[in-house]
């Protein structure tokens, strides 16, 4: 009878203890993303073959990326993230045969769309309903479409940094505005260095789990 009742405490004790203490976020995020390319020249070139020939680029299109996300406490102040999402990361190319004769090229849509898988380690505040959080990370981006393939790796890695404004609006629903810089570690394309440099500015919805 006194182990049952030894039992039950702990489990009451570990109950109160799980729900001041939740350990656990999720939520969904949605960003605009604003693409760049930083190739040591004055213009957007993408080289797919050869040495020289490619396309001119420009980033034109609404890039964007959505998915889900989750957020694990290790202590008040700092937790780890990760998710799983879908961005396009798609612009408009013009190629360019610089070995031909004579070639005429119009622009076309180039797509290229990843599922991401980010992981960061986050450090939180607290000021009232506002919770600042910097976050800083990588993301795994794994290509499921892209109309240059041939040329493509099918993989690239980013790092990024970024700030996410969080703020309570009812108990244990947050919602957060947030700006992250991405940059590219690894290339997309075989042929070309193609270090991309990301722009984004994300809204969060998230709940903590008790």
């Amino acid at each position: 009878m006194k182990k049952i009742l030894l039992i039950s405490f702990l489990m009451l004790q570990w109950s109160i203890y799980a729900q001041d203490n939740p350990k656990w976020n999720v939520g969904i995020e949605y960003s605009f993303d604003d693409l760049s390319l930083d190739n040591g020249q004055n213009n957007d070139y993408l080289v797919t073959q050869g040495n020289i020939n490619g396309y001119g680029i420009e980033f034109d299109k609404n890039n964007y990326t959505i998915g889900l996300t989750t957020q694990y406490f290790l202590n008040k102040k700092v937790s780890l993230s990760s998710g799983i999402l879908y961005s396009n990361k798609d612009f408009t190319g013009t190629f360019n045969c610089a070995t031909c004769d004579f070639f005429e090229s119009f622009p076309e849509t180039i797509k290229q769309r990843f599922i991401v898988i980010p992981l960061s380690i986050d450090y939180n505040f607290k000021l009232g309903n506002l919770k600042p959080i910097l976050k800083a990370g990588f993301n795994n981006n794994i290509e499921t479409d892209n109309d240059l393939k041939e040329q493509s790796k099918g993989y690239f890695l980013e790092a990024f940094f970024g700030i996410l404004m969080n703020y309570e609006i009812i108990d244990n629903w947050h919602i957060g505005v947030g700006y992250n810089y991405q940059t590219s570690l690894t290339e997309l394309y075989k042929t070309d260095e193609y270090n991309l440099r990301t722009n984004s500015f994300y809204l969060q919805i998230n709940y903590r789990i008790k």
